[in-house]
């Protein structure tokens, strides 16, 4: 994986180097992962002419550990399938762009605080996903940040019908059952005619969800025991 501190930076004036030239012809052409390392670099954005010699041929980019609030540029990387952004300032307010290549999205340990709408602006910016991990976040409640098995549950489910691609979330595989039941409580058709209305009763992290699907939720019922015994934290 190139890293950052691999890579020759010139200013915008300054001819291409034969460097760049080389990694260009021995990494992105013959390596099919084409993966690019920016972690642990203290950054807030990406060099413009990083973003422009590099973003047309990534596929896989990570820039976890460092200070990112924005992630626009992301959008640039066309071929990109795989993106890491681990223990950034990342929060419901980041805006999303849209990677239909995107099969796996990691944002763990970041500031997700609200799930709702910005887990329907995911949806929307990456549709294709199969891979995704949001461990560490309060928005995604689990023994990591003190959620009750119910608030995971939910938390869990609600994702799962959002992404009929996906087979991986946080740590564990998505299974046919979990599939089901995300089907059964989050895709049936009165829940798109629900009107707003004011819901308290609602754990934080779906408390916004009054836009479409705001009515109190009722108690999870029964699950099968494979379904328990598949989500025990």
């Amino acid at each position: 994986m190139t890293s950052l501190s691999g890579l020759v930076l010139l200013s915008q004036n300054e001819s291409k180097p034969a460097s760049l030239a080389t990694l260009e012809n021995d990494l992105f052409y013959t390596d099919p992962k084409c993966q690019l390392s920016l972690a642990y670099e203290k950054l807030h954005t990406i060099p413009k002419l990083l973003l422009h010699e590099l973003s047309p041929f990534i596929k896989t980019l990570d820039i976890s550990h460092n200070e990112f609030d924005n992630i626009d540029f992301a959008g640039d990387f066309k071929q990109l399938t795989m993106l890491i952004c681990d223990h950034n300032n990342i929060s419901s307010a980041t805006h999303i762009p849209y990677m239909p290549q995107l099969e796996l999205l990691w944002m763990n340990h970041c500031k997700i605080s609200e799930l709702y709408p910005w887990a329907k602006r995911l949806q929307h910016s990456c549709p294709n996903l199969r891979h995704l991990s949001l461990m560490g976040n309060p928005a995604a409640p689990s023994y990591l940040n003190g959620g009750t098995f119910y608030e995971y549950l939910q938390y869990r489910l609600f994702m799962i019908s959002l992404f009929p691609t996906l087979v991986h979330l946080d740590d564990r595989v998505v299974t046919d059952d979990q599939r089901a039941e995300a089907h059964r409580l989050y895709k049936r058709p009165f829940l798109e005619r629900i009107t707003s209305k004011t819901s308290t009763n609602l754990p934080i992290y779906l408390r916004s969800v009054t836009d479409k699907v705001s009515e109190i939720l009722t108690p999870l019922p029964s699950l099968s025991l494979n379904l328990e015994k598949n989500l025990i934290i």
